[in-house]
């Protein structure tokens, strides 16, 4: 069984060395790597060996199978298509990397066009990747990854190591000595936004009722961008006298969000826009939020689009702002104003969808602290009393 010829086959052209280093093949793999109907296949070559013998496969094929690999029969307990696409997406851009380096990591790459490459590799050519990428201008602006952004990747590749590894395909442990890139506090840009800096958001999109309700729902709900891509008009519901949304989070977590009245008729005009009513109606499965045709949106569009909309607006605190603010950056105002409502950390988690109350912190991470700077103690002082 050849699965790389499967893709290939699929495909419109062949995977020769520059090919695969285009962007656009990139995306064009990723999407062909994401469908998991070959998994079944991949699994039935090693069954017939009686043990995980992966001496046939080559590195594509290992990177398909790390990523759709099941470890329980649950299936909601598995990695969801977002994350699998994250993580195919990372791995390719890996491998296409230490292609185009191969040169500044000293690797000979003879064996391309038998995908052999990962065997070939040593701690030496990770010793060297690590050093390369950590100052590459692949980031924003063309400067280095963030640390975050870093830190992502890094988790990614040491973890698919560790599974090349332990299942025999290749020889050295190279995740043993890979460098963590941990993200320290400082390391994490400001996403904070006051409520004050939310209304006055608020008040320069008025009269742009796609945006204003945007806007509207995302800061006053904190719902992530991919959630509110994929909301149905049936996910809307009239209950103990208050409009709620039922949302599915990350890891198929599902939660139910407050919708005020007033940002209600925020997302009627936004339906009128577009030339549909709003109608409670459990059998509506259409998207609540839809494109000029209809259409539900794909969330990288309408987060780039929300993004630049927002950070071309000529509102002063924007100008002086030192990080873009995103739709992520409306989480952390829903939690910020939350928190200054008077609502329990515990509160803020569970409404948020975060599985760990160590991430809501985070987000109110700069707040607790100006809350509990100890220059408060002195605002009675004589000292301040007399300067």
């Amino acid at each position: 069984m050849d699965f790389n010829n499967e893709l290939i086959k699929n495909s419109k052209n062949e995977l020769t060395t520059n090919r695969f280093n285009s962007s656009r093949d990139i995306s064009t793999l990723t999407s062909l790597m994401v469908d998991n109907s070959m998994f079944k296949q991949l699994n039935d070559v090693i069954d017939e060996s009686g043990e995980n013998d992966f001496s046939s496969f080559n590195d594509l094929e290992m990177i398909y199978f790390y990523v759709h690999q099941q470890k329980d029969l649950n299936d909601n307990k598995n990695r969801m298509e977002n994350t699998k696409k994250e993580y195919v997406r990372d791995l390719l851009i890996f491998y296409k990397q230490i292609l185009e380096q191969s040169n500044q990591i000293e690797l000979s790459i003879e064996a391309f066009e038998e995908y052999q490459i990962l065997k070939r590799l040593s701690h030496r050519n990770i010793r060297k990747y690590q050093e390369w990428i950590k100052q590459a201008p692949l980031g924003k602006s063309g400067k280095p990854y963030a640390v975050a952004t870093l830190n992502r990747k890094m988790v990614i590749i040491k973890g698919f190591f560790y599974f090349l590894y332990s299942n025999g395909y290749i020889s050295l442990p190279l995740h043993e000595k890979m460098l963590s890139s941990n993200v320290r506090a400082s390391d994490r840009p400001d996403k904070e936004m006051s409520s004050v800096e939310f209304l006055l958001l608020l008040r320069y999109f008025k009269n742009h009722p796609i945006l204003y309700s945007l806007i509207s729902v995302l800061g006053t709900t904190g719902l992530r961008v991919q959630e509110l891509c994929k909301l149905r008009v049936c996910d809307l519901s009239y209950v103990d006298g208050g409009y709620w949304l039922k949302v599915m989070g990350k890891g198929r977590k599902e939660r139910e969000v407050l919708i005020h009245e007033n940002v209600l008729e925020t997302i009627k005009a936004f339906r009128q826009r577009r030339r549909v009513k709003l109608k409670l109606d459990r059998s509506d499965t259409s998207p609540l939020f839809t494109t000029a045709k209809g259409k539900a949106y794909t969330y990288k569009y309408l987060s780039n689009y929300i993004t630049q909309k927002i950070n071309a607006a000529d509102i002063d605190f924007i100008r002086m702002r030192s990080t873009p603010i995103t739709c992520h950056t409306f989480r952390h105002c829903f939690a910020l104003i939350s928190a200054e409502q008077g609502a329990e950390l515990l509160a803020i988690k569970e409404s948020l969808g975060h599985s760990d109350i160590k991430t809501t912190m985070i987000y109110l991470q700069r707040k607790m602290a100006r809350k509990n700077n100890a220059a408060h103690t002195w605002k009675d002082s004589n000292i301040i009393k007399n300067i």
